[in-house]
Protein backbone atom coordinates (compact mmCIF):
# COMPACT_ATOMS: atom_id res chain seq x y z
CA UNK A 1 0.00 0.00 0.00
CA UNK A 2 1.39 3.60 -1.13
CA UNK A 3 2.11 6.71 1.53
CA UNK A 4 -0.82 8.24 -0.40
CA UNK A 5 -3.47 4.90 0.21
CA UNK A 6 -2.66 5.19 3.52
CA UNK A 7 -3.28 8.44 4.48
CA UNK A 8 -6.37 8.67 2.61
CA UNK A 9 -7.58 5.39 4.08
CA UNK A 10 -6.19 6.73 7.54
CA UNK A 11 -7.69 10.05 7.45
CA UNK A 12 -11.33 8.97 6.55
CA UNK A 13 -11.19 6.18 8.92
CA UNK A 14 -10.72 8.70 11.88
CA UNK A 15 -13.12 10.80 10.17
CA UNK A 16 -15.54 7.91 10.65
CA UNK A 17 -14.46 7.05 14.34
CA UNK A 18 -15.09 11.07 15.60
CA UNK A 19 -18.24 10.89 14.07
CA UNK A 20 -18.97 7.58 15.45
CA UNK A 21 -17.65 8.38 18.79
CA UNK A 22 -20.96 11.35 19.21
CA UNK A 23 -20.86 14.82 18.47
CA UNK A 24 -20.46 15.19 22.22
CA UNK A 25 -16.92 13.89 21.81
CA UNK A 26 -16.18 17.53 19.57
CA UNK A 27 -18.54 20.00 21.20
CA UNK A 28 -18.04 18.91 25.14
CA UNK A 29 -14.51 17.28 25.20
CA UNK A 30 -15.34 16.00 28.77
CA UNK A 31 -12.10 14.33 30.49
CA UNK A 32 -12.88 10.71 28.22
CA UNK A 33 -13.35 12.41 25.22
CA UNK A 34 -10.37 13.86 25.29
CA UNK A 35 -7.74 10.79 26.63
CA UNK A 36 -10.04 9.08 23.58
CA UNK A 37 -9.19 12.18 21.13
CA UNK A 38 -5.46 12.24 22.10
CA UNK A 39 -5.16 8.40 21.86
CA UNK A 40 -6.83 8.45 18.38
CA UNK A 41 -4.53 10.74 17.09
CA UNK A 42 -1.56 8.59 18.36
CA UNK A 43 -2.49 5.96 16.69
CA UNK A 44 -3.87 6.77 14.17
CA UNK A 45 -0.35 8.95 13.05
CA UNK A 46 1.59 5.30 13.57
CA UNK A 47 1.20 3.75 10.17
CA UNK A 48 2.25 7.16 8.42
CA UNK A 49 5.84 6.55 10.31
CA UNK A 50 6.05 2.48 9.99
CA UNK A 51 4.85 -0.44 7.88
CA UNK A 52 2.15 -1.53 10.91
CA UNK A 53 -1.49 -0.37 8.18
CA UNK A 54 -3.62 -3.12 10.35
CA UNK A 55 -2.56 -3.35 13.89
CA UNK A 56 -3.53 -0.12 13.63
CA UNK A 57 -7.05 -0.67 12.24
CA UNK A 58 -7.44 -3.09 15.10
CA UNK A 59 -6.40 -0.94 17.56
CA UNK A 60 -8.24 1.78 16.55
CA UNK A 61 -11.74 -0.12 16.59
CA UNK A 62 -10.66 -1.59 19.78
CA UNK A 63 -10.47 2.35 21.48
CA UNK A 64 -13.98 3.07 19.87
CA UNK A 65 -15.75 0.27 21.47
CA UNK A 66 -14.32 1.29 24.86
CA UNK A 67 -14.88 4.64 24.40
CA UNK A 68 -18.67 3.86 23.47
CA UNK A 69 -18.46 1.74 26.47
CA UNK A 70 -17.44 4.38 28.55
CA UNK A 71 -20.29 7.02 26.74
CA UNK A 72 -22.99 4.49 27.76
CA UNK A 73 -21.45 3.74 31.31
CA UNK A 74 -21.90 7.65 32.19
CA UNK A 75 -25.65 7.30 31.85
CA UNK A 76 -25.24 6.38 35.36
CA UNK A 77 -25.40 8.66 38.15
CA UNK A 78 -22.42 7.18 39.90
CA UNK A 79 -20.21 6.35 36.84
CA UNK A 80 -21.17 9.97 35.64
CA UNK A 81 -19.84 11.72 38.74
CA UNK A 82 -16.54 9.42 37.99
CA UNK A 83 -15.48 10.12 35.00
CA UNK A 84 -16.88 13.69 34.91
CA UNK A 85 -16.90 14.96 38.06
CA UNK A 86 -19.55 17.62 39.48
CA UNK A 87 -20.00 21.45 38.90
CA UNK A 88 -18.14 23.67 41.41
CA UNK A 89 -19.60 27.07 42.20
CA UNK A 90 -17.17 29.97 41.75
CA UNK A 91 -19.43 32.40 42.65
CA UNK A 92 -22.64 32.93 45.05
CA UNK A 93 -24.72 35.44 45.83
CA UNK A 94 -21.94 37.68 44.01
CA UNK A 95 -19.09 36.88 45.64
CA UNK A 96 -16.39 34.84 44.69
CA UNK A 97 -15.35 31.61 46.98
CA UNK A 98 -11.82 31.90 46.78
CA UNK A 99 -11.14 28.17 48.25
CA UNK A 100 -13.40 26.63 45.02
CA UNK A 101 -11.40 28.91 43.14
CA UNK A 102 -7.68 27.53 44.14
CA UNK A 103 -9.42 24.16 43.88
CA UNK A 104 -10.48 24.58 40.09
CA UNK A 105 -7.05 25.74 39.77
CA UNK A 106 -8.66 28.63 38.27
CA UNK A 107 -6.90 32.18 39.04
CA UNK A 108 -9.38 35.73 39.61
CA UNK A 109 -7.64 37.02 36.60
CA UNK A 110 -9.06 33.95 34.26
CA UNK A 111 -12.58 34.26 35.89
CA UNK A 112 -12.74 37.80 35.32
CA UNK A 113 -12.11 37.12 31.57
CA UNK A 114 -14.57 34.35 31.18
CA UNK A 115 -17.19 36.87 33.12
CA UNK A 116 -16.33 39.83 30.54
CA UNK A 117 -16.79 37.24 27.50
CA UNK A 118 -19.86 36.83 28.98
CA UNK A 119 -21.29 40.14 29.12
CA UNK A 120 -20.50 40.48 33.09
CA UNK A 121 -18.15 42.78 33.78
CA UNK A 122 -19.14 43.14 37.58
CA UNK A 123 -19.30 40.43 39.63
CA UNK A 124 -21.86 42.44 41.54
CA UNK A 125 -24.04 41.35 38.66
CA UNK A 126 -23.72 37.74 39.25
CA UNK A 127 -26.05 35.36 41.24
CA UNK A 128 -24.02 32.31 40.57
CA UNK A 129 -20.91 30.93 38.30
CA UNK A 130 -20.29 27.40 38.29
CA UNK A 131 -17.25 25.65 37.13
CA UNK A 132 -19.53 22.82 34.44
CA UNK A 133 -17.59 19.24 34.08
CA UNK A 134 -17.47 19.88 30.53
CA UNK A 135 -14.86 22.80 31.53
CA UNK A 136 -17.67 25.65 30.41
CA UNK A 137 -18.42 27.88 33.30
CA UNK A 138 -22.44 28.38 33.87
CA UNK A 139 -23.59 32.24 34.96
CA UNK A 140 -26.65 32.64 36.55
CA UNK A 141 -27.30 36.82 36.89
CA UNK A 142 -29.00 38.44 39.34
CA UNK A 143 -32.57 38.65 39.08
CA UNK A 144 -32.64 42.42 38.23
CA UNK A 145 -30.06 41.94 36.00
CA UNK A 146 -31.25 39.35 33.61
CA UNK A 147 -32.06 40.14 30.08
CA UNK A 148 -35.59 41.35 29.32
CA UNK A 149 -38.20 39.08 27.65
CA UNK A 150 -41.34 39.59 25.67
CA UNK A 151 -42.89 37.65 28.48
CA UNK A 152 -41.92 40.02 30.91
CA UNK A 153 -43.12 42.77 28.64
CA UNK A 154 -46.46 41.05 27.84
CA UNK A 155 -46.13 41.26 24.57
CA UNK A 156 -47.57 38.40 22.60
CA UNK A 157 -45.44 37.55 19.32
CA UNK A 158 -46.60 34.47 16.86
CA UNK A 159 -44.25 31.76 16.90
CA UNK A 160 -43.06 30.97 13.64
CA UNK A 161 -41.36 27.79 14.11
CA UNK A 162 -37.86 26.43 13.06
CA UNK A 163 -36.51 28.34 9.89
CA UNK A 164 -35.71 25.43 8.19
CA UNK A 165 -33.34 25.85 5.04
CA UNK A 166 -34.44 25.31 1.31
CA UNK A 167 -31.76 26.82 -0.44
CA UNK A 168 -27.93 27.08 0.07
CA UNK A 169 -25.68 28.46 -2.17
CA UNK A 170 -27.74 27.77 -5.72
CA UNK A 171 -28.90 24.48 -4.43
CA UNK A 172 -32.23 23.30 -3.42
CA UNK A 173 -32.33 21.05 -0.33
CA UNK A 174 -35.23 18.36 -1.20
CA UNK A 175 -34.46 16.69 2.11
CA UNK A 176 -35.62 19.75 4.07
CA UNK A 177 -38.57 20.51 1.48
CA UNK A 178 -39.93 17.27 2.26
CA UNK A 179 -39.82 17.68 6.62
CA UNK A 180 -41.57 20.76 5.19
CA UNK A 181 -44.27 19.03 3.03
CA UNK A 182 -43.22 21.12 0.30
CA UNK A 183 -42.00 20.41 -3.26
CA UNK A 184 -39.49 21.80 -5.93
CA UNK A 185 -42.66 23.42 -7.63
CA UNK A 186 -43.42 25.18 -5.12
CA UNK A 187 -40.05 27.00 -4.06
CA UNK A 188 -40.24 27.68 -7.96
CA UNK A 189 -43.41 29.38 -7.67
CA UNK A 190 -42.18 31.39 -4.95
CA UNK A 191 -39.04 32.43 -6.91
CA UNK A 192 -41.06 33.02 -10.46
CA UNK A 193 -42.99 35.50 -8.23
CA UNK A 194 -40.49 37.45 -7.18
CA UNK A 195 -38.36 37.04 -10.31
CA UNK A 196 -35.42 35.38 -9.03
CA UNK A 197 -33.76 32.35 -9.92
CA UNK A 198 -32.55 29.34 -7.62
CA UNK A 199 -28.56 29.81 -8.77
CA UNK A 200 -29.30 33.68 -7.68
CA UNK A 201 -30.13 32.86 -4.19
CA UNK A 202 -27.14 32.40 -1.47
CA UNK A 203 -29.46 31.16 1.09
CA UNK A 204 -33.60 30.43 1.18
CA UNK A 205 -35.41 29.52 4.56
CA UNK A 206 -39.06 28.92 5.03
CA UNK A 207 -40.49 29.06 9.03
CA UNK A 208 -41.82 25.58 9.76
CA UNK A 209 -44.92 26.98 11.05
CA UNK A 210 -46.07 29.72 9.38
CA UNK A 211 -44.70 28.06 5.79
CA UNK A 212 -43.51 31.44 4.77
CA UNK A 213 -40.37 31.70 2.68
CA UNK A 214 -37.68 34.32 3.04
CA UNK A 215 -34.35 34.49 0.79
CA UNK A 216 -30.91 36.37 0.48
CA UNK A 217 -30.18 37.39 -2.90
CA UNK A 218 -26.02 37.28 -3.83
CA UNK A 219 -26.26 40.50 -4.25
CA UNK A 220 -28.61 41.56 -1.76
CA UNK A 221 -26.45 44.24 0.40
CA UNK A 222 -27.05 45.74 4.31
CA UNK A 223 -28.12 49.07 4.02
Amino acid sequence: MTLLLKILTIYLITIAIMRLMGKSTIIQMTPYDLVAIIIVGTIASEPLISTEFWPTLYALAILTVFHLFFSWLTLSQFANRFFLGEPTLLIKKGVILEDNLEKSRLSVAQLLSILRSKGYPQIADVDYAMLEPIGEVSIIPKAENTPVTVQHMEISIDDEGLPISVIIDGKIQYRNLALLGKSKEWVMDYLDKNNVAVKDIIYGYVNEKSKKMYINRRSDKPD
